[in-house]
């Protein structure tokens, strides 16, 4: 207690002299919202395009953020966690449809999402989350990019960029034109990144090469076509992608030891291909509604594990329709969501049998407009299904949400909202009963789980005084039987029995921040600061696995009008010591980014941007306590690169 009070002092003493998260007005492509979103308003995050490494995972992308860590399985494989909640309970979208890849069933498999060419990533939480998919007790991130797009391209380009990290490299190519009043997007991108470098001292480093961590390497090609048609009457569009990628366990990195590291046989690794195809569009001139948006997705995941002995394949073959009805008046913006989709998994030799599920729901949404205070309201019934060759699992639920937002003073903002979300176990948590090799774990299901349920209270408050913004964020969250895995103390084929379990526990936490930015020279100087501190107790009073400790950002941002843009983050993590009897103890680290880019404009057509970077430069060890092999797998040494991008306007 007596360090928070400590904290919170540092803070209010700072006030004059720090800030945090950006506190604009965002113009984003929101699953509800029309309008933009206000940050000082929502629950809702903004990374921009320019803040985004396609060379990072999605989750170390986005650790820096309030409330946000990086559940990772080495340096290819990031999983976002939102207040100590990942896995299902954080639904990722791209382009506010759901991404149906096999990431959700385990903390090894990798997020098959591109992160080239995308105009930023949003992660909301609150009744809008509710509104966009179920069981989203975490959030929702939502990657934006324009590859189906209702408006005309305003600018034709071709784009190549080039990086070099890890010993490795990675470019991409992009093509965005408008012909005959069609919108013609193409890319393709491939990355090779070796084995990463480890700090001294950490585990696994002695004995290995060059004091790089052994099997963390990764390859990954995305190629993305799309086509759309803007017209006065809405639009239409269609896309293809596949993603395509190979990447090493580095849970196993002693076992690699042994052997060449091209000799792929002999090694844990992941082969993993995904193939989306969408149909998405918007029609305006419906007699009954104000708009009515379409959506079609099929996509098919394919993981196949290598192991010492021999290799286990999951499929999944996904179909996914919504239809979404706008249905403004003048009193409210509403909106009406009818969603289905159907996931089979055939399994070859997996730890998971061949399986299918169904999800269908209906949302509603509803925010009042033109009035001193906004009200929004979602709700959500859904019915779902889970069957496998001898079990099957059926499930019908009810969440909802609702919020209310208020100007109390010119400086003093508050919003309080309420959620009561449910969630249907997953196929994995249901049906598993094998040896899975990348965890080094026999899982075991459980037919007889309930249904998880959370109950979120939050109260915001935002305040302005003199240019000096501050934000707290409070909440309270009742996790009525929460699902977890927990390991034994037994083993079965030499592999640690891991049971999923559930108890009911809360989680509760709050986000701080200040904010201000100082005009210097030709530019202007972003200071930021924030705080963000999370804990998890089951009702027996054992703590809630793998809940994220305390965490502390200090951010400087310069940009001046000579097109020069420097940035320091400086991350400090605390320990953690609050754990299940499942965990070890993680100690504190400091995390430490800068970079520096460069925009050069050769005419009206053609510009060069330049961007140098270091990561962890003081080459500190960095464990992720979220992260299931923290013990095993340190995240990556000091890192330096320069990506360099070329754009042309026809």
């Amino acid at each position: 207690m007596s360090r928070n009070i400590f904290i919170f002092s540092l803070l209010f003493i700072c006030i004059d002299l720090v800030s945090a998260e950006t506190l604009t007005e965002v113009e984003v492509t929101s699953p509800v919202f029309s309008n933009s979103i206000n940050e000082t308003k929502y629950p809702v995050h903004i990374k921009q395009n320019e803040e985004i490494s396609s060379n990072k995972s999605l989750g170390d992308n986005l650790k820096g953020l309030s409330g946000m860590t990086n559940a990772d399985y080495g340096a290819a494989i990031g999983q976002p966690s939102i207040r100590g909640l990942t896995g299902n309970r954080t639904k990722i979208l791209s382009n506010n449809i759901a991404v149906n890849d096999l990431s959700s069933l385990s903390a090894d498999h990798i997020n098959n999402v591109d992160l080239n060419n995308i105009s930023h990533i949003e992660v909301i939480r609150g009744p809008s989350s509710i509104f966009t998919h179920g069981g989203t007790s975490g959030g929702i991130v939502n990657i934006i990019s324009d590859i189906i797009s209702g408006k005309k391209y305003e600018k034709d380009i071709l784009k190549y960029d080039y990086s070099s990290v890890n010993n490795g490299y990675a470019n991409n190519f992009l093509f965005k034109r408008n012909l005959f009043n069609t919108n013609i997007f193409f890319s393709i991108n491939n990355k090779h990144l070796d084995n990463y470098g480890i700090p001294k001292g950490s585990k696994f480093e002695e004995g290995l090469d060059k004091g790089t961590l052994a099997n963390s390497d990764h390859k990954n090609q995305n190629i993305n076509l799309g086509i759309s048609f803007p017209r006065e009457w809405g639009y239409i569009g269609l896309s293809f992608e596949n993603n395509d990628g190979v990447y090493g366990i580095p849970f196993h990195a002693e076992e690699e030891e042994e052997h060449h590291e091209e000799e792929e046989e002999h090694r844990i690794f992941t082969k993993a291909e995904t193939e989306t195809y969408t149909i998405k569009g918007k029609y305006n001139n419906s007699s009954y509604f104000n708009s009515v948006e379409y959506s079609f997705r099929g996509s098919n995941s394919f993981l196949k594990e290598h192991e010492e002995d021999g290799s286990a394949s999951l499929d999944s073959n996904s179909k996914s329709v919504s239809f979404k009805f706008n249905l403004d008046d003048e009193s409210y913006e509403k909106r009406l969501l009818l969603q289905y989709d159907r996931t089979k998994s055939p399994m070859k030799t997996a730890y998971i049998p061949t399986s299918i599920s169904y999800d269908r729901s209906i949302a509603y949404f509803a925010r009042t407009k033109n009035k001193p205070y906004e009200i929004d309201f979602a709700g959500r019934y859904e019915s779902n299904s889970r069957d496998s060759s001898n079990q099957r699992y059926g499930d019908t639920s009810i969440s909802f949400g609702t919020s209310i937002a208020q100007n109390l003073t010119e400086s003093l903002f508050y919003n309080i909202g309420y959620s009561h979300v449910s969630r249907t176990p997953s196929i994995s948590e249901l049906f598993a009963n094998g040896t899975h090799g990348p965890t080094q774990r026999y899982e075991r299901g459980n037919n007889q789980l309930s249904r998880e349920v959370s109950r979120n209270i939050e109260l915001g408050l935002q305040y302005n005084l003199d240019e000096i913004d501050v934000g707290l964020n409070l909440y309270h969250n009742d996790m009525n039987n929460f699902i977890y895995l927990a390991d034994q103390s037994t083993t079965t084929s030499g592999k640690t029995d891991a049971n999923w379990s559930q108890k009911s526990g809360v989680i509760q936490g709050y986000e701080l921040s200040v904010s201000k930015t100082y005009n210097i020279g030709d530019g202007d100087l972003l200071v930021m600061l924030s705080r963000d501190d999370i804990s998890g107790i089951f009702d027996d009073n054992t703590y809630i696995p793998r809940i994220t400790p305390a965490k502390n950002v200090l951010s400087l941002k310069y940009e001046n009008q000579k097109n020069d843009t420097y940035h320091l983050d400086f991350i400090y993590t605390e320990s953690q010591g609050d754990m299940s009897s499942i965990e070890t103890k993680t100690n504190s680290h400091v995390d430490l980014d800068i970079g520096y880019s460069k925009k050069i404009v050769f005419d009206s057509h053609k510009d060069l941007i330049i961007n140098i970077y270091g990561n962890n430069i003081l080459n500190n060890t960095v464990r992720n306590h979220s992260s299931f092999v923290k013990n095993e797998v340190p995240m990556p040494g000091a890192n330096f690169g320069i990506d360099v991008s070329l754009g042309y306007t026809f």
